[in-house]
């Protein structure tokens, strides 16, 4: 994804803690485990957990439990609401919220589909046909869930948020006092980071595993960042989305969230003014610290050794403060650009910096990974 930032970036980023997403997020765990190895242990825990009739009812909707589900209409993404308020806003919610997007994956063709009304779906009896054959080839066990959908929407909008309820009360209201502490620490840790470095290295801190490339200031003066994976980095064009004054960047950390980050681009009209959210759900720190896998010794060796230097540790000081070029390095330090040039050279190497080139400059700035390596490193040989 490609991010246009308006200049006060930190004027458009806002957090979301819902009690309500984090169970739609957890029932895709506990529907596709395979994908989300981190959480065995906790899916083992639910299922001891879940009755035989919950688990039923959990079989009921696991055609939509197997994919991300939302449900915007209902709970807006921004805002802070109990689980109480929540269930009851689906519960009173006008049915189309509630119904379409339950349709929508019911329809969608090679991961896609048009937006599709609840009341074109009620009248056109194709549409209805095709979501019925494509529940019953993928999750037949689901198809009177969407028989019930189509014939009384009502009570299938009753039944869902009964089953939703129950699951919650059983699976994670009594973790949730623990799921939400850590949450808030982690709003709390990048609300602090984005006042006191900025957006995109909070962004940076709070995505992980996600390559962050900013790429110098946009078309509206602010800033501009790539958001990719770091497997990916030569892959298709990224999306690319502006947001500018009265728009909206929605973080929304998440313990079921590993190993993906997902995007969401939402856009509304109110009266004259579009307004635009995207919403970036990601892991929590922690869950990616216990997913980071074992330093290999060699590298961390590397770190340790190229860093073993009275020069190359005041480079790795003025590079924790932003990108420099080698001449400013050069300027700061009192040495030549061909030294800086060796000491830099060997930095990068043991994987310490990474390098861009703006025009005639090459600029170096810390490798994301490095810090938490070393870090990661030590720790297990130390314990």
């Amino acid at each position: 994804m490609r991010l246009r930032l308006a200049e006060e970036a930190s004027d458009l980023v806002a957090f979301n803690c819902s009690p309500a997403y984090e169970a739609l997020r957890s029932l895709h765990v506990l529907g596709d485990v395979k994908s989300h190895p981190l959480h065995i242990s906790w899916v083992l825990t639910a299922r001891t957990r879940m009755s035989g009739e919950l688990k039923a009812e959990f079989d009921r909707f696991a055609f939509w439990c197997a994919r991300p589900l939302g449900f915007p209409e209902i709970w807006p993404p921004s805002g802070s609401r109990s689980w109480s308020e929540e269930i009851s806003e689906l519960r009173k919610t006008p049915v189309h919220n509630f119904a379409e997007p339950l349709i929508m994956p019911a329809l969608a063709r090679n991961g896609r589909v048009g937006p599709t009304s609840w009341e074109l779906f009620s009248e056109n009896s194709d549409l209805r046909h095709r979501a019925l054959a494509k529940i019953e080839e993928h999750r037949p066990a689901s198809l009177p869930a969407m028989r019930e959908l189509i014939a009384d929407p009502e009570r299938c909008r009753e039944r869902f948020a009964d089953f939703l309820d129950t699951y919650w009360q059983t699976c994670l209201a009594p973790d949730w006092p623990r799921l939400e502490r850590h949450l808030l620490t982690e709003i709390t840790r990048c609300g602090h980071l984005a006042g006191q470095r900025g957006v995109p290295r909070m962004l940076a801190a709070a995505l992980g595993h996600i390559e962050l490339a900013e790429t110098g200031p946009g078309a509206q003066g602010g800033d501009e960042i790539v958001i990719r994976p770091a497997s990916a980095r030569r892959g298709p064009e990224p999306m690319e989305i502006t947001l500018t004054r009265g728009d909206q960047l929605l973080l929304a950390p998440s313990h079921f969230a590993w190993p993906k980050v997902t995007v969401a681009v939402m856009r509304e009209r109110r009266g004259d003014i579009d307004r635009t959210t995207a919403t970036i759900t990601y892991a929590l720190a922690e869950m990616r610290r216990q997913a980071q896998p074992p330093v290999p010794p060699e590298d961390l060796l590397k770190l340790l050794r190229s860093a073993g230097d009275p020069t190359r540790l005041k480079i790795l000081q003025l590079l924790g403060v932003r990108a420099r070029s080698t001449r400013e390095i050069a300027g700061l330090l009192g040495f030549t650009e061909a030294a800086i040039s060796k000491h830099l050279k060997l930095l990068a190497e043991a994987g310490w910096v990474e390098q861009d080139r703006h025009s005639y400059y090459v600029y170096y700035r810390l490798a994301h990974d490095a810090r938490d390596n070393l870090t990661r490193g030590l720790d297990e040989i130390l314990g």
